[in-house]
């Protein structure tokens, strides 16, 4: 979908606050980022008639004293975790959007090592940390509804995703667990065994819940009973995983190993296509049949069917972030600390700015920092660059 049509005739399709529609005839989420990679699907694309055309002006900034996750960006509040700046652990943090102050005072998330996550959904805030505690709080006051400590593993590294009542999520550490845990309650609804249950956020739409570990072991399951639907494995296994993404009716896993990369499809698992990709290439975004690939610190255009690359823009050869695509323009950030905005059709650059820090890759191996990423909403884009949140907008 691109911005040169109607944008009130894409916006009218109302969607649930998860943002996931059926596999073939897919909705972009509409003025709200929910999860990693904007929602549920993962597919990094926002439609919100209140973030204007680029070029954007800076609305705010603030220092966290530690390594800035990727934000949630909904009800008028813009949600991160940061790295804790002494000792292990991480904090949750809630602003008002428009002014960029505290919403409410930080709240310490505790835990192991330096890894949280986030996800929104039903009117609450979902965080999680690396010794597997999801908590749900009240966005407005940052009050705690309920907490839960997931059963059955020690390790946690895959960032929750709400969809229909439900937070979905993984756990590692012995063999690995996908949970499914009633958004309302806490309570655990049903849990399944994986792989490794390691780096894999949840991508979910009506139909399954999408995982994808090491050696492309990627499971798809029923998102009311758990009840596995396929499952697509390689000769091999191992640690790790990388969250994958639902477009154009193909599930997008990447591997470890690097190159090709597979794309599933979602009815049955079977292999409709590959494409190049190293090891550490981000997660792509999507805009209808239009993919945006960053790799190698290069961002490529291809169609999600015929995997043809179109326009290739390489910056300053130094492109990190995962892309996002906002009313048919793409961002994408640097290690340099720029920022980018691009015609998602023609892949012409039409603005950019340096956010003052450098933009750091999704590290989706190591629990050393929140997983990081790009969003936007009400009327903002919003960048994490590293122990700094900046908001872009009019």
């Amino acid at each position: 979908m691109n911005f040169r049509r109607t944008l009130a005739a894409l916006v009218g399709v109302l969607l649930p606050v998860a943002g996931f529609a059926a596999p073939v005839a897919q909705a972009a989420q509409t003025g709200v980022s929910v999860t990693y990679q904007v929602d549920a699907r993962h597919d990094g694309t926002l439609l919100d008639s209140g973030v204007a055309a680029p070029p954007l002006d800076r609305k705010w900034a603030r220092d966290l004293g530690g390594r800035v996750s990727y934000p949630i960006v909904a009800g008028g509040r813009v949600f991160v975790t940061s790295a804790s700046p002494s000792g292990y652990g991480t904090i949750l943090h809630g602003f008002d959007a428009a002014t960029g102050q505290d919403a409410w005072a930080p709240v310490d998330l505790g835990g192991t090592y330096w890894w949280s996550a986030l996800a929104y959904g039903g009117g609450r805030l979902y965080a999680q940390n690396y010794d597997g505690v999801l908590s749900a709080f009240n966005p407005a006051t940052g009050a705690k509804v309920w907490s839960v400590q997931l059963p059955g593993q020690y390790a946690f590294s895959s960032p929750p995703t709400f969809a229909a009542g439900v937070v979905y999520t993984g756990g590692a550490g012995s063999g690995g667990t996908l949970y499914a845990v009633d958004a309302a309650s806490g309570a655990v609804l049903w849990t399944q065994g994986v792989a490794n249950g390691d780096d894999s956020s949840p991508a979910v739409t009506a139909n399954g819940v999408y995982v994808s570990y090491a050696c492309e072991q990627t499971y798809a399951f029923d998102p009311k009973s758990g009840t596995p639907i396929w499952r697509h494995q390689t000769g091999c296994s191992g640690g790790g995983g990388r969250t994958p993404v639902v477009a154009d009716g193909g599930l997008w896993i990447r591997d470890d190993a690097g190159a090709p990369a597979a794309v599933l499809n979602l009815a049955d698992g079977a292999v409709r296509g590959t494409y190049d990709a190293t090891g550490s290439a981000p997660a792509p975004a999507f805009d209808g049949r239009q993919g945006y690939f960053v790799d190698n610190g290069v961002l490529k255009e291809r169609h999600s069917r015929t995997f043809e690359n179109r326009w290739t823009f390489a910056g300053d050869n130094q492109l990190s972030s995962a892309p996002i695509v906002v009313n048919g323009y793409v961002y994408v950030g640097s290690r340099t600390g720029q920022l980018w905005a691009l015609n998602g059709a023609t892949g012409e650059p039409v603005w950019s700015t340096n956010v003052g820090a450098p933009i750091e890759p999704p590290d989706e191996h190591n629990v050393s920092q929140p997983l990081t990423g790009l969003a936007a909403g009400g009327g903002l884009v919003v960048v994490p660059a590293t122990n700094t949140l900046v908001a872009y907008g009019h």
